[in-house]
């Protein structure tokens, strides 16, 4: 029998602005991982819950464990549920609240998606002040931005803008394509997105 892992990697999705992919993309790594035969919780933190409905419709044949959560104190009221895990995956809802920032220090990644779009970028600069305060009084995740939904823009300024705010940005755009919404029909994402992300470590 496979011995729990002693401490499963936290990885957070979050963005305080809608709209950018998060939960889709918390879903398909979570996904990912899972056909990968890791054990993975996915904690579904956002009240619209749509990552619950999805793990209520697809998570069981996968072998894939979907919980909503909530509250300010999410780390210390998964101590129990934590161990027989690899993975603890994380969508977080656009906002900034105690919960918010309780996560983020208590993660070990967090990935930040961006549609290549100035109003997603002005967002960050909010985003890049928390970190830098967070950082101030306690450990904050390794963060990178990640560009989603890319269409063939030219992301040179936009990355550019990105780096000025001192946030790294993961070097593969994530591709606007089908099979992201035939994720909830019951579809596989892409099966580099779990690499993608490991280039966060």
């Amino acid at each position: 029998m496979r011995a729990p892992a002693p401490d499963p990697r936290r990885t957070v999705f979050w963005h305080r602005k809608g709209g950018t992919g998060k939960t889709t993309l918390a879903i398909a790594y979570a996904l990912r991982l899972a056909m990968d035969g890791q054990r993975v919780l996915l904690l579904d933190t956002d009240p619209q819950g749509t990552a619950t409905a999805w793990g209520e419709r697809f998570a069981a044949r996968w072998g894939l464990v979907v919980r909503g959560a909530s509250g300010a104190t999410i780390w210390r009221s998964l101590a129990g549920r934590m161990p027989g895990f690899d993975h603890l995956v994380l969508d977080c809802p656009p906002t900034i609240t105690s919960a918010t920032m309780d996560t983020l220090i208590g993660a070990d990644r967090l990935i930040i998606p961006v549609r290549p779009a100035l109003p997603d970028l002005w967002a960050l600069e909010d985003v890049a002040q928390i970190l830098a305060d967070l950082r101030v009084g306690a450990a904050v995740p390794r963060t990178r931005v990640v560009f989603n939904q890319h269409r063939g823009e030219d992301l040179r300024p936009l990355i550019a803008a990105v780096v000025g705010l001192g946030l790294q940005v993961l070097p593969t755009p994530i591709a606007a394509e089908q099979a992201w919404t035939a994720l909830f029909s019951g579809g596989v994402p892409p099966i580099a997105i779990a690499d993608l992300f490991d280039e966060a470590s």
